[in-house]
């Protein structure tokens, strides 16, 4: 834990927000609407449930995955048995079968994050220590199709001004910081909230939240 310096909750308040907006704006849709996919649509390829499955796996995934030797060693926060829980990047259904049950894990899942967050100052998610993604030419991600070099050169380096970088030594690794980390899982929940609100609006339902315009949602389009 670091003893001094500014506390990095100061800089992401909004990471003990995101599962309250996900509750407020999938609250009372039927079944039907929460497992409708878009297939026309760039973005509509995953469900409301599926995007709230998303991010409530995403704290989960980059923490104690990505950064769980770094941050904890051997003692884990969160019992490792939770990682028979995931089905890809998102949450196996057979342990949330409902959305009340998603929002349950994303509660658990971002306390999670603001828990690392109340460990670190502003200063140490910024230090020397990061965490490496090879990413090749080409590499393609399952199940979504989504070219990954292409995401991280138009969508990542553009929305970042800090965090991540290009290896100068080997153009295909990929390194984040904690900053990086942290600010990535906020703008990624703001995204996938957008897209929920973009289902809702194709359902003639009204969006109830609103949604900082910053981040991935300024790089992205929704057509």
């Amino acid at each position: 834990m670091q003893e001094r310096g500014n506390p990095a909750r100061a800089l992401f308040p909004e990471i003990s927000q995101v599962t309250d907006l996900y509750e407020r704006e999938t609250r009372g849709l039927p079944e039907e609407v929460l497992r409708r996919t878009r297939d026309e649509k760039s973005w509509g390829l995953w469900s409301i449930r599926d995007q709230a499955s998303h991010v409530a796996s995403l704290p989960y995934r980059w923490l104690l995955i990505r950064w769980g030797e770094i941050l904890f060693g051997d003692d884990l926060p969160r019992d490792k048995e939770l990682f028979e829980r995931f089905d890809g990047r998102m949450m196996k259904e057979a342990y949330c079968p409902q959305i009340q049950d998603l929002i349950g894990v994303m509660r658990d899942s971002f306390a999670l994050a603001w828990e690392v967050l109340g460990g670190e100052t502003t200063e140490s998610i910024r230090d020397g220590r990061h965490i490496t993604e090879r990413v090749p030419v080409g590499k393609i991600r399952p199940g979504t199709g989504e070219d990954v070099r292409r995401w991280r050169e138009n969508v990542t380096l553009k929305a970042h001004c800090t965090g991540v970088w290009i290896d100068p030594d080997d153009a295909e690794l990929f390194h984040f910081n904690l900053e990086y980390t942290f600010r990535h899982m906020l703008w990624e929940a703001y995204a996938h909230l957008k897209t929920i609100q973009m289902h809702k609006k194709e359902e003639g339902v009204e969006p109830l939240v609103q949604i900082p315009q910053e981040g991935y949602i300024r790089v992205l389009r929704w057509e």
